[in-house]
């Protein structure tokens, strides 16, 4: 009888607790999105007064190798990001999404937001 009520009580507690886990890391990868963000905005400002290109649709990432840089050392983000959407001006994110381990940002401008997923792998079958 013991037994069941403490393989109850781990079955009931597990889930919540790893719930949480995931919640907690899906925030550190939000915060993580919204510093690349602020960095692409003040980066794109800088290309935009010094007339400099900022948007690269060759480039890994959507923008000029310089830039990437720029903006992984600005916002200290140890994921990747990639520029989807810019605005007509050349220098504004419309869009981009930023990947952390499990984790994948989605950014939008209008309307404003942010969508956390996380990647889970359900199954499937290597041939």
């Amino acid at each position: 009888m013991i037994l069941i009520i403490i393989l109850l009580a781990i079955v009931t507690v597990i889930p919540g607790a790893l719930r949480l886990l995931h919640r907690a890391d899906a925030q550190v990868a939000l915060g993580h999105a919204k510093s690349v963000r602020l960095a692409l905005q003040v980066t794109g400002q800088e290309c935009y007064g010094r007339s400099g290109t900022f948007f690269d649709a060759s480039q890994e990432g959507g923008v000029a190798e310089s830039i990437r840089t720029e903006v992984l050392n600005l916002s200290k983000a140890p994921g990747d990001f990639w520029v989807l959407q810019m605005a007509e001006d050349g220098y504004t994110v419309e869009k981009f999404v930023y990947r952390e381990g499990d984790y994948t940002v989605w950014y939008t401008l209008e309307p404003k937001s942010y969508t956390v997923y996380y990647e889970d792998y359900m199954a499937g079958k290597e041939e």
